[in-house]
């Protein structure tokens, strides 16, 4: 019955997000800002210091043009990879933010403050500790200062539109955080960003496998509906997740044209249900692929 009561629910919301109106009383566009991605200097710190050390352990050195996919509302990261690469590669660095939802407005007035909140956080001495010699904090002086300005672009359009304007290609280093599970039709996402990506082009993923509404008590709820089901259930709610799990998007990716060069889950012990109420679309994967909450991956596009 609780089943049968949730899908009903969910159903019907789902139906209503079908018209821009029932998509606006349910989903405001300020409460959707809140929903994707924090602001503060910490978190950005941290995101920015998982990506580089994701990436520096597998060889990466630096890129003067870059993709950030669903930012939400941080650009902190964005800054601070702005600023390590123009300082290591001292030639312009541009970096492109590409989400769905309008967020956050970027211009050198949030530049100028972000620059100086990341730089007065606490958090950033693990930056400096890790980079003492690439000039970054120098560089986020400069900004801070309004002595120098980051070419640090958001843009906010469907993925089609993106690639038409032609400002996304050639890209030299992806990065996401937390943002490509909420892509409805991945597939397509994949063969879009990777073709995008010039040969010898970097990725570095963090993506969230866990069950969105569910993650403390059943992490893996989202698997419990059958295919058509869940499209019933989620197909037009704003930032609703994939069900892709660790194995496919892996797989996938290589199939793409992505060389994937690390990649590390993190796992629960035990599964929250037993595997009978797993549905049968999933039946196939083994217990390590339903136990993993998330994926790392850094990939490169070969030469």
């Amino acid at each position: 019955m609780e089943k049968a009561a949730r899908f009903a629910w969910r159903a019907a919301r789902n139906l209503l997000c079908i018209t821009p109106w029932g998509k606006s009383v349910l989903f405001p566009p300020q409460s959707l800002a809140h929903r994707f991605g924090r602001s503060d200097a910490d978190y950005a710190i941290r995101v920015f210091m998982h990506h580089y050390q994701q990436l520096s352990t597998a060889g990466f050195r630096a890129a003067d043009k870059i993709l950030e996919v669903g930012p939400g509302q941080n650009v902190g990261t964005s800054l601070l990879m702005w600023a390590l690469n123009h300082a290591r590669s001292g030639r312009a660095v541009t970096v492109i933010l590409w989400d769905v939802f309008p967020n956050m407005v970027v211009d050198a007035n949030v530049l100028r403050e972000a620059a100086r909140a990341l730089s007065d956080s606490p958090a950033f001495h693990d930056v400096l500790d890790a980079l003492p010699d690439d000039g970054i904090d120098q560089t986020l002086g400069m900004v801070a200062r309004g002595e120098l300005l980051p070419d640090i672009r958001y843009r906010v359009q469907a993925l089609p539109d993106l690639t038409e304007a032609g400002e996304a290609n050639d890209i030299a280093l992806v990065y996401s955080q937390a943002a490509i599970e909420h892509i409805w039709d991945v597939a397509d996402f994949c063969r879009v960003i990777i073709r995008l990506t010039k040969q010898g082009g970097w990725h570095s993923h963090r993506i969230d496998l866990a069950d969105h509404g569910r993650r403390e008590t059943n992490y893996i709820e989202m698997l419990e509906w059958s295919p058509i089901g869940y499209w019933l259930t989620m197909r037009f709610i704003p930032g609703a997740i994939n069900r892709w799990r660790a194995s496919t998007y892996m797989a996938f990716l290589t199939e793409a044209g992505l060389k994937i060069l690390s990649a590390s889950r993190e796992t629960r012990e035990v599964l929250p249900i037993t595997r009978s109420r797993v549905n049968q679309a999933f039946g196939s994967l083994d217990e390590l692929d339903l136990r993993t909450t998330a994926l790392d991956l850094v990939g490169v596009r070969p030469l």
